[in-house]
């Protein structure tokens, strides 16, 4: 134990075990116990900083990595600088400091110094902070001193690659984003036990649990999520609303139960969806919950269909089966852990990534309701996947 002494006298000396990851300085740690001979002490090991911001969705498919971390570096001390928005997003379990990206954060990076840095965002203003961070090892993202955006690792070549050629990303790569996101940085990943890792906690647990119940809905009944909406950023990344229309006339013949998910961008969708169907078969709980209430909403479904969005992530995470919908987005990269099915637009343009489209009929469109229909069933008569996750097992 590395044990720092203070004070003149021994009356007001005091011993603190400064690499012990419970440490805070200001405070006692959550033991509440001396640092002397304290059996809690847990040396930081190996310390890594992961950099990631966003997009919300992206911030969390990158947990894929913490298994392999923890693996090569079982001892490690983990600090992840991300967006506000996205805290909530990183697992306090595994992390030990989730760090809100700001200017305090700069002025902490001009101090501290790590073992190993892995920068994993393109945008140069995040990346910059892999070039202020003190480490001799750094992997993924940097910046030059002309403000250009470069990979500071060999491995990082391929996935820098992708993101500067279409052809390659759209019709020749085949690699989804957990392998090609740890061999860019030199973490080992194992598709038979590395999954997402999200935290849900009782609080939000408690509050989704009253919402679904609240909505007539029994503890622990089968039901069907329809996460509406997708990010705003591409087009075409959200189905229309006749296909829901078109599929929920079905589902209600089939008697099977929607509930009905989003956020505010979504909410005069949800309301016109319930007011086209009054039947006791469709929930809506609202909009312009926290994330942490939305997954746990999400983790109460048995199946969720959704766009190419945080809605799939968080529905991967929790152990849902998933039915996705792609249209204008590379569905390559997407793992399903064999928890569910991709419906992909048969349209010859697609993916594209355009952030506008005046074709018609457009990729969403051609995604027929019978084609998710079948798609849905499938998933509904299969068993619970959250008995099947192997989340966890790579800790």
């Amino acid at each position: 134990m590395k044990l720092s002494v203070f004070g003149k006298d021994t009356a007001h000396s005091i011993e603190v075990a400064l690499d012990c990851r419970h440490y805070i300085g200001d405070r006692p740690c959550k033991f509440n116990r001396e640092c002397r001979e304290c059996p809690e002490y847990s040396p930081q090991g190996t310390r890594i900083l992961i950099i990631k911001t966003g997009a919300l969705g992206d911030v969390l498919r990158t947990t894929i990595l913490l298994g392999g971390i923890k693996r090569k570096y079982p001892d490690s001390h983990l600090t992840w600088i991300t967006a506000p928005g996205a805290v909530s997003l990183v697992p306090k379990s595994i992390v030990d400091r989730v760090w809100p990206y700001s200017v305090e954060v700069i002025a902490r990076l001009s101090v501290e110094e790590f073992d190993l840095v892995l920068s994993l965002d393109k945008e140069p203003e995040v990346a910059a902070l892999s070039m202020i961070a003190r480490s001799k090892d750094k992997r993924g993202m940097g910046v030059d001193g002309c403000g250009a955006v470069y990979p500071l690792n060999k491995e990082m070549s391929y996935y820098y690659r992708l993101g500067l050629d279409n052809d390659l990303k759209f019709h020749h790569n085949r690699r989804t984003y957990p392998d090609l996101l740890a061999e860019a940085v030199n973490i080992p990943y194992d598709p038979a036990v590395d999954d997402y890792h999200l935290d849900l906690g009782e609080a939000d647990r408690e509050k989704a649990r009253c919402l679904f119940l609240g909505t007539g809905l029994s503890p622990g009944q089968k039901v069907l999520g329809i996460n509406t909406g997708a990010g705003g950023v591409f087009v075409n990344k959200d189905w229309t609303l006749l296909g829901y229309v078109a599929l929920l006339q079905e589902l209600e013949k089939r008697g099977i139960t929607v509930l009905l998910l989003g956020g505010d961008r979504e909410s005069d969708r949800i309301s016109e969806l319930h007011r086209r169907f009054e039947g006791p078969f469709i929930k809506d709980v609202g909009t312009g919950h926290s994330l942490g209430v939305f997954a746990s909403l999400v983790s109460m479904c048995h199946v969720v269909l959704t766009g190419d969005t945080l809605g799939m992530h968080v529905a991967l995470s929790v152990g849902a089966r998933v039915v996705s919908l792609f249209g204008s987005t590379q569905p390559t990269e997407i793992e399903m852990f064999g928890r569910g099915e991709k419906i992909i637009t048969p349209i010859e343009c697609a993916p594209c990534y355009k952030r506008s489209c005046d074709i018609h009929p457009s990729c969403m469109e051609m995604i027929r309701p019978e084609t998710v229909l079948a798609s849905i069933l499938r998933q509904w008569d299969m068993p619970s996947a959250k008995n099947l996750r192997t989340i966890g097992k790579s800790l």
